[in-house]
């Protein structure tokens, strides 16, 4: 039995897909921040799926001691990951910064997935082929890392956080690909849509009302990431699927190769 490892799996996307996994027979690991929510998804999880195999981790993960506190836990649950499935995220109006002193979309939508996958890469390594798959967007025009402002403490609007969180995702796909061409490990993105999940949940009610009701259910929103964790025709890696539900457009991610090199030497700093 393979084993699927899904952060912010308690809701959305992330639980979306850790249904779908449940359903082809995985055992799934998720993360949530809320104990009584996480908990209440595993029953979820389980009715949907009628797969008893399912257990769950709690833990902050806007925190640096938070992330390494949550690859312990799951560290205590397993020692081989097939797929980890990055699904964390949230988007705000207001500039809000984390304990650490950094804005908090950065975190949660990047940085974290960046720890999980460092912190984790021995268990995926473990594995005879391990599919990582972000949950995502494209890129916006005119993006960009803040490399000394990554707190957006003089550049925050709402869209250079959005913006600056999404292009890291990419770049961080990019260099991860760039590391490991054997493609034993495979590191993609995919792109949701307009999905009807609780990532908007910190903004204003004009955008969440959109969203309610022009998304899609996360059920359909999460085919491409279930097509990247297990189909066997998704053994590229260092792509972007750009359209929801046809996996079958794919495009390979091109940034400056000293721009990811970079982003990644200073998540590591970051994350030490």
């Amino acid at each position: 039995m393979k084993t699927a490892v899904i952060t912010g799996g308690n809701s959305g996307i992330g639980k979306a897909t850790a249904i779908a996994l449940s359903t082809l027979g995985y055992r799934v690991i998720i993360h949530g921040r809320d104990a009584i929510k996480t908990a209440q998804a595993v029953t979820e999880i389980n009715a949907h799926s009628r797969n008893k195999n399912v257990d769950a981790v709690t833990g902050d993960m806007s925190t640096i001691a938070g992330m390494k506190k949550v690859a312990s836990e799951i560290q205590k649950l397993t020692d081989i990951i097939d797929v980890l499935v990055l699904s964390t995220g949230v988007i705000y109006s207001k500039r809000v910064t984390t304990s650490d002193g950094l804005d908090t979309p950065f975190v949660t939508q990047y940085l974290c997935r960046f720890a999980m996958v460092q912190e984790l890469f021995p268990l995926l390594n473990k594995a005879e082929s391990a599919r990582i798959v972000h949950v995502g967007a494209p890129t916006m025009k005119k993006a960009q890392v803040f490399f000394d402002d990554l707190a957006l403490k003089n550049n925050f609007t709402m869209m250079t956080s959005m913006g600056q969180a999404m292009l890291s995702c990419h770049l961080f796909v990019q260099e991860f690909s760039k590391r490991h061409p054997d493609n034993k490990i495979t590191m993609n993105i995919m792109h949701v849509g307009i999905s009807k999940t609780g990532i908007a949940r910190e903004i204003s009610w004009l955008f969440r009302t959109m969203i309610n009701t022009f998304g899609t259910s996360p059920e359909k929103a999460c085919r491409n990431a279930v097509f990247l964790a297990d189909n066997k025709a998704a053994n590229f890696s260092g792509y972007f699927l750009p359209t929801p539900g046809k996996p079958e457009k794919k495009e390979k991610i091109s940034f400056d190769p000293k721009l990811a090199e970079k982003l990644w030497e200073t998540s590591e700093k970051l994350i030490q």
